[in-house]
């Protein structure tokens, strides 16, 4: 048996990821429900859920209204803007609303359903790598730590191309579900040869956002001499670091 869909959903935008710029008011998240309808179809019905719970309902004759924990972050007068029942926009978004989106459309006669997983990213707070001689200095200690970030971070310290596996890490998690980490570590003296990169690099999981700081070791001079670098999107770090 052959079914015939009479209403259909056409496209889905659902943005994979949208960064929240820290000390500016972000932008509306706006997704978007594009659908085909027959022209004899009756019972109109869209809605939109996050991770299966409504979130928005519109139907010709009540048209468009929020629901659930979204109510009053859903500007339900887009619609009048834009021309599509289909359009939302969320105000004020926030790292909580990560998750599965989902548009449905229904008639008395038939349904359908697209769904899109969005990312919120929280940029870091503060990010710093600090490494200085240990008070015998036949030792280098090394401190990184990333702050105030989403979603969870994973965060290592990079010695001459390679990854430190003997380091003590601490994982934190505030009451507005922002993590912190920090990294410490140290490496004998005698490893080290001059100059030496150190460098400390972070990804958030499920993300391509990656950045790294690195300072220089060199000999002559008996300490730790900085030289930063900070960079928004470094895939190879990344993938060094999943492959440890």
């Amino acid at each position: 048996m052959i079914v015939t869909h009479t209403v259909r959903i056409t496209n889905l935008r659902v943005p994979h990821t949208y960064t929240l710029e820290r000390d500016n008011e972000p932008d509306p998240l706006v997704l978007d429900c594009e659908y085909e309808m027959a022209p004899r179809e009756k019972g109109f019905v869209l809605k939109w859920l996050f991770n299966n719970h409504s979130i928005y309902q519109w139907i010709p004759s009540v048209k468009g209204f929020a629901m659930g924990f979204m109510k009053a972050k859903i500007d339900t007068k887009i619609f009048t803007m834009e021309g599509s029942p289909g359009v939302i926009s969320i105000k004020n978004p926030d790292w909580n609303m990560t998750g599965e989106y989902t548009c449905a459309v229904q008639t008395f006669e038939s349904t359908d359903k697209r769904s899109a997983r969005l990312q919120i990213i929280v940029p870091e707070s503060d990010f710093m790598l600090e490494a200085r001689m240990g008070g015998e200095q036949t030792d280098v200690d090394i401190m990184c730590a990333v702050q105030n970030v989403f979603p969870q971070p994973v965060l290592s310290v990079i010695f001459d191309t390679h990854i430190l596996d003997s380091v003590l890490t601490q994982l934190d998690q505030n009451p507005s579900g922002l993590y912190s980490m920090t990294v410490r570590t140290r490496i004998p003296r005698d490893q080290l040869e001059s100059p030496t990169p150190i460098t400390c690099a972070f990804f958030l999981l499920g993300t391509n956002y990656t950045k790294r700081r690195e300072t220089i070791f060199y000999d002559k001079a008996t300490n730790i001499q900085r030289k930063w670098t900070t960079v928004a999107v470094v895939m190879s770090i990344a993938s060094l670091a999943l492959s440890s």
